[in-house]
């Protein structure tokens, strides 16, 4: 769904623009919200939007910044990471008119590099679920295929991105919940190893497994956010104490040499198509023609 629009461009073509004056990060917010409005009452990525406080959200973040590594980009959050004074709901009913009174600390983390918030992505209820089906405001179709669903439970991020009505999304993944919405979508997804995240404000569906990560349209911009997002956290006691690497420094470099893992078990005579079957393959494939080892 790539085009010329300040919307459908990458959160690194987006930066490169606004430090040399090519783009005023409003001009990026009026496109955004132009598509927001005319795909998202079909589409259903967000549950609600409200363009007033994210137009008064970005002129305060121009008078006062930060001017960090995301600043007047707009960044997607789903449903259940807590938004100071935003309409929090996991996407229930039971939490309908429920506004945190703080900041989760991946928000505090985007808000340092001068990111712009843009709640409130669909999501299955309270995250049980895995094809944002069960939402009590509405289903969330796959923007590819409208009568295909876009996995879930952060469905409405991954949508949202592959839609080009968000640059980058933060969902969470207990189960999957990242990595199979950005896989039926078609988009990156990645969650997190084990406390690398703060799990701090994010409404849990499982505390022990619950992790938050980005949903991107590009590998780097995956970077880029977990780079920000990443780190210790005192508020929470599975945050790891370990340095967080540069990311972005990885991009690019030779895999030779690497190995990979295919689960044996995944390979059932009946039960797994075969298309899925053969676009497994197809990639790992991929991987072992750029020099790494594949390990069964």
């Amino acid at each position: 769904m790539r085009s010329d629009r300040p919307s459908a461009l990458t959160i690194r073509e987006l930066r490169a623009r606004i430090d040399r004056g090519a783009l005023d990060p409003r001009e990026l917010l009026r496109d955004l919200l132009e598509q927001i409005a005319g795909r998202n009452p079909d589409l259903h990525a967000y549950i609600a939007v409200d363009p007033d406080r994210l137009t008064q959200q970005l002129e305060d973040r121009l008078r006062r910044g930060p001017r960090g590594r995301l600043f007047g980009i707009p960044i997607t959050i789903k449903d259940n990471l807590c938004v100071k004074g935003e309409e929090t709901a996991c996407a229930s009913r039971i939490l309908t008119g429920f506004r945190p009174p703080y900041h989760a600390t991946v928000i505090e983390r985007l808000l340092q590099e001068g990111a712009l918030l843009v709640p409130r992505a669909n999501m299955d209820e309270f995250a049980f679920g895995s094809s944002t089906e069960t939402s009590c405001f509405g289903i969330t179709k796959n923007p590819w295929d409208a009568a295909r669903v876009p996995g879930g439970s952060s469905g409405g991020c991954a949508a949202a991105v592959a839609a080009d009505v968000a640059i980058g999304a933060l969902g969470t993944d207990t189960g999957g919940s990242i990595r199979q919405p950005a896989g039926f979508c078609g988009v990156v997804g990645l969650k997190p190893t084990y406390g690398r995240v703060s799990r701090y404000g994010l409404i849990a569906f499982a505390s022990s497994l619950d992790q938050i990560g980005p949903i991107t349209k590009v590998v780097a911009d995956c970077a880029l956010l977990l780079g920000v997002i990443s780190g210790n956290d005192p508020r929470d006691s599975t945050s790891a104490p370990v340095e967080v690497p540069d990311y972005l420094a990885a991009i690019g470099r030779s895999v030779k040499g690497l190995r990979f893992g295919v689960p044996r078990e995944y390979f059932i005579e009946q039960g797994m198509e075969p298309e899925v079957t053969d676009a497994v393959e197809q990639a790992a494939k991929t991987l072992e023609r750029l020099g790494m080892r594949r390990v069964a």
